[in-house]
């Protein structure tokens, strides 16, 4: 099971365009949290939803997911209109076993 968490505007977007991978305007940071007791393969897709709109991220780094240990997160990171942000009420994400995981915004 995934726990998943959406933070806007996370200080850690001048890393990532500067000091770390030179990936300018990644301001939306996902958290994405094992809840199980096996590892996960978190894949780099998110689905946001807004009712009768969503819109999937496929553009998420680090590309290709990240396998999560028990207990573990793992975060990963777009870029998102700051209002477009604001239309939409929940995040899904997905494991490589068919798996979907959505969260509150």
């Amino acid at each position: 099971m995934l726990e998943v968490k959406a933070i806007m505007n996370s200080s850690v977007e001048d890393v990532i365009g500067f000091k770390c991978c030179n990936l300018p305007d990644q301001n939306l940071e996902i958290h994405v949290k094992n809840a199980g007791e096996k590892p996960v393969k978190a894949l780099s897709r998110f689905v946001l939803d807004a009712g009768e709109k969503q819109v999937e991220l496929t553009t998420v780094y680090p590309p290709g997911g990240q396998v999560i240990q028990p207990g573990e997160a793992a975060a990963f990171y777009c870029n998102m209109d700051d209002e477009e942000w604001k239309l939409y009420s929940s995040i899904t994400a997905f494991d490589d076993q068919g798996g979907s995981f959505t969260a509150a915004l």
